[in-house]
């Protein structure tokens, strides 16, 4: 994992289901998939890909890896935080 400013989750579970829940819900509207679309390809419940982008449970290992290889990213990118940009709002 690139983003160590992550690994403060590391010892909350309920922070480490949100960073997972953000990665899954970023990495799949990245492939332009609904939750459902997502959940036939890695085999589980439109329901648990619901619950699990809302943060309210976290991956085990196995279902790290089943999303993983569904949305063609490396497991660890689905723990890492995305870098914020600042914009600047231009008066005119």
């Amino acid at each position: 994992m690139g983003d160590r400013a992550g690994a403060r989750w590391a010892d909350d579970p309920k922070s480490f289901a949100a960073v997972v829940g953000d990665g899954v819900r970023r990495h799949r509207q990245a492939l332009g998939w609904t939750q459902v679309q997502l959940a036939e390809s890695a085999g589980l419940s439109p329901n648990y890909i619901a619950r699990l982008e809302r943060g309210e449970l976290g991956p085990s290992f196995f279902v790290a890896h089943q999303l993983s290889r569904s949305l063609g990213v490396p497991v660890g990118d689905l723990c890492e935080t995305p870098q914020r940009t600042t914009r600047r709002r231009i008066a005119g």
